[in-house]
């Protein structure tokens, strides 16, 4: 049983090609897959009249797919996702399309997503070193702390923030913007905010500490909160970050 999710931007592109089913997108893209991994991630082109560069993301499910049994694939979730990106203005990848192979118990064997590639970019953390200004490395991170905010007043919660799923992208005039990619985990949540609000800025704040001084860390924290100084509650909040690393990821610990 397939099911095919295609955003309405390209429905009338994804219809002039044909393809019909999940086997004629996986023979398409990935004519000589063997099943031989959990996740297969490749770089394709889709046909029109001006040619898209994208990227499709392949989830093999050898377990049988009972972990996805009336629940949405990864695939779909990060599908989904992208679409309350776009409606809450955080910039991310442009979702084209995903996909659900299922047996007739519900059971998931395999799922995927097609994203629009994000032109001339490279993840947050090889930006940062290539040693940029202290004028563009403020100006980033003065940018993510306001995409971070916009996130978090909405209740959505990434759960897997770190520097490699954000993307620096530079514009014809040297301009650079920020794009998120790879949120199959995050979603809007009633209960719970201020733990998960924690972790996605202790995930960010794991990679911030082998680029970033302490400043530029409690400024970024500032820049989030919307306060004007640095008050006792934000120093609170600087030290709950640096606590909930040491206790969540210990093998990366490498002191505040």
């Amino acid at each position: 049983m397939d099911r095919l999710f295609i955003s309405p931007q390209f429905q009338q592109r994804w219809d002039a090609t044909g393809w019909r089913s999940f086997q004629d997108i996986v023979a398409k893209f990935l004519p000589d897959y063997r099943e031989r991994r959990k996740v297969t991630v490749c770089r394709v082109a889709v046909p029109g009249n001006a040619t898209i560069d994208a990227f499709f993301k392949l989830y093999h499910h050898r377990a049988g797919g009972w972990r996805f049994w009336l629940r949405a694939s990864k695939a779909r979730r990060e599908f989904e996702n992208y679409s309350t990106f776009e409606r809450l203005g955080v910039p991310a990848a442009e979702a084209i399309a995903c996909g659900e192979e299922r047996d007739r118990f519900g059971r998931l064997h395999r799922s995927f997503i097609l994203t629009r590639t994000v032109p001339e970019a490279h993840s947050l953390d090889e930006h940062f070193r290539t040693r940029p200004s202290s004028r563009e490395r403020r100006r980033l991170t003065d940018e993510l702390a306001g995409i971070l905010r916009r996130m978090h007043d909405a209740n959505f919660f990434y759960y897997d923030l770190v520097w490699r799923n954000i993307l620096v992208s530079s514009g014809k005039d040297g301009s650079k913007r920020l794009f998120l990619i790879d949120c199959p985990r995050g979603g809007t949540a009633r209960f719970g905010q201020h733990r998960k609000r924690l972790r996605d800025l202790a995930s960010l704040d794991k990679s911030a500490a082998q680029f970033c001084s302490r400043v530029e860390r409690l400024r970024f924290l500032l820049k989030y909160s919307g306060k004007q100084n640095v008050d006792e509650g934000l120093r609170s909040l600087a030290r709950q970050c640096v606590d909930y690393r040491r206790t969540r990821w210990p093998e990366d610990w490498r002191g505040p």
